[in-house]
This record gives structure tokens, C-alpha cells and sequence, in this order.
């Protein structure tokens, strides 16, 4: 069996929100291999927005993109992204973002995935009714750089959604037009989660773009193929007070996308006892 290598090659990058600039730069400084943007229409599969709903997990989305993109491409490899952000409510409430990429190459059906996640994101959603609610929602997710997205408390978002608004007048018409079509008297309001419409997003996907090339970089030691690196952790952490063995992962498993091999390594993050805080002997 070959080697699989990912250095000095092409990646299409399937995205409907320009992510592909995200990669670029990661992609050709460690692998000194390039992005090609293909455009597919990744909303058939769910938005952010609400108006078609995304069934299943994160990674049943990345591989119906990857579906998606096969039927557009005959190119080896596609890479993929998605997002999930945590629950917000009230003004100025940031949750924690998600971010997945998934590599497919075509010839070998291997997979190579790699997540991100940070708390800076913009993310926050409310139900508002007033022009000077919409002006403290607009604050708390640095509009004008950031998108917003607006539609009718009561009604699904299909029926009327406004998305991509960056600009104060835009802001106030569509707010003025969901406040009018609510049955309820109010306009559910939520950050532009798309790439394209979300700096501080993009930048996340750029991180974990970084994760990824240097995956890919990082070869197997049985079967010299790249790709090899953290598939799951082993628990077990001691308790820094006691010494009892604790929930928190205590050892990372890498692994190989073509062969078997498989290795247990130290925690990347050196960290060696757990907080007596995260012990069932100590804190039962």
C-alpha cells in the first residue's frame, strides 16, 4: 500500500461562503499545496437561519457536503467545514463555536478530520421589540463587520428571513418589516453565523485550518501516510488532591487514516492532575 500524502497537490474547498480563504494560506505554507474554491449549495442541507432545519451531527452535514461536491468535482481531494454554536440568549451573549473540517480523498475513501473550538465567537440570538433593543443587540455582535439576520417572531423563518444585513438603514427597514409581519409583535434577531458574513468565524475556520495542515503533515510511523494524529482520549486523569482516578482524559490515542497503527501519547497540553473540583471522591 502507498503512502498517502497530502504535500504538493490540489484541495477544493466546497463551501457556499467563501471559507476557501480561510485555508489558502495554512495549506501552502505547510504543504505547499493549493486551494481551489468550488461552489456548492450547502444550504440544502440546513442554515444557521433556521428556514431548513439540519438534521443529524456535524459530521453526517460534512459528508452530505462532500456528496455535494463529488457531483461537481472529479478532483482527488475535497475539503469541507462546518459550524455549531452553543445556546445563547439576552444581549451580548457569547457562546462556544465548533468548528469541523472534514478531507475526503476520492481514491482511497480515507477521511481526515480535525475540530477547533473557541469561545470567541459573536454567536447570540433574542426576541426584541423595540428600536433601542435592535441598537444594544447590534453593539453586543459588532455590527457593521458582522452580519445580522432578522425575521418574524412567530412565523417559521422561511416564511420571511432577512440575512446578511451590514448596514444601520438595512437594519431598521427589515426590523421595521418583521415587527410588522409578527403575529407575536417581535423580531427574533441573531448574529450572521455564515463565514462570509462573520470575521471572527472566519478566523476560527483559520485555526482550524492550521490544525488540519499540520495533521496532514504529521505521518503515520508504520505506513509513512499523513494524516496520523488524535482520534480519542483514554480517562483516567488523577485527582491532584487525592490521586483518584478521574473522568478527564489522562492519555490521547493517535491514529493512522490508512493503516491500524495507533499510538498513546501524553495530553497535549502537559497536563498531568486533575482538579480535585473534577474528582467523585472529592467532590462526589
Amino acid at each position: 500500500m502507498a503512502a498517502l500524502s497530502f504535500r504538493d497537490t490540489l484541495v477544493v474547498f466546497a463551501t457556499n461562503h467563501r471559507k476557501a480563504e480561510a485555508a489558502a494560506e495554512p495549506f501552502k505554507r505547510v504543504l505547499n499545496t493549493s486551494i481551489q474554491e468550488l461552489s456548492i449549495d450547502s444550504d440544502r442541507l440546513g442554515t444557521f437561519s433556521g428556514e431548513v432545519e439540519r438534521p443529524g451531527s456535524m459530521l453526517d452535514a460534512l459528508r452530505g457536503k462532500v456528496k455535494l461536491a463529488r457531483a461537481a468535482t472529479s478532483e482527488r481531494f475535497v475539503l469541507v467545514s462546518e459550524g455549531s454554536f452553543g445556546g445563547a440568549g439576552g444581549f451580548g451573549f457569547l457562546a462556544q463555536g465548533i468548528e469541523m473540517l472534514l478531507l475526503h480523498d476520492s481514491e482511497t475513501g480515507a477521511e481526515v478530520l480535525e475540530q477547533y473550538i473557541s469561545w470567541e465567537t459573536n454567536y447570540a440570538t433574542a426576541t426584541i421589540s423595540t428600536e433601542q433593543e435592535l441598537k444594544r443587540f447590534l453593539d453586543g455582535i459588532t455590527f457593521g463587520t458582522h452580519g445580522l439576520v432578522l425575521h418574524p417572531q412567530g412565523l417559521p423563518p422561511a416564511t420571511q428571513v432577512f440575512k446578511g444585513i451590514v448596514s444601520q438603514a438595512e437594519a431598521e427597514r427589515a426590523f421595521r418589516e418583521c415587527l410588522k409581519a409578527s403575529p407575536a409583535g417581535a423580531v427574533t434577531a441573531m448574529s450572521d453565523m455564515r463565514a462570509h458574513f462573520n470575521p471572527t468565524r472566519m478566523r476560527a475556520i483559520s485555526a482550524c485550518c492550521e490544525l488540519l495542515v499540520q495533521r496532514l503533515a504529521t505521518l503515520c510511523p508504520a505506513c509513512g501516510s499523513g494524516g496520523f494524529g488524535l482520534v480519542s482520549t483514554i480517562p483516567g486523569l488523577p485527582c491532584a488532591g487525592c490521586g483518584f482516578p478521574t473522568e478527564r482524559a489522562r492519555l490521547e490515542k493517535h491514529a493512522c487514516v490508512m493503516c491500524s497503527a495507533s499510538r498513546e501519547k501524553p495530553r497535549g497540553d502537559g497536563k498531568t492532575k486533575a482538579d480535585p473540583s473534577e474528582c467523585q471522591r472529592c467532590n462526589p
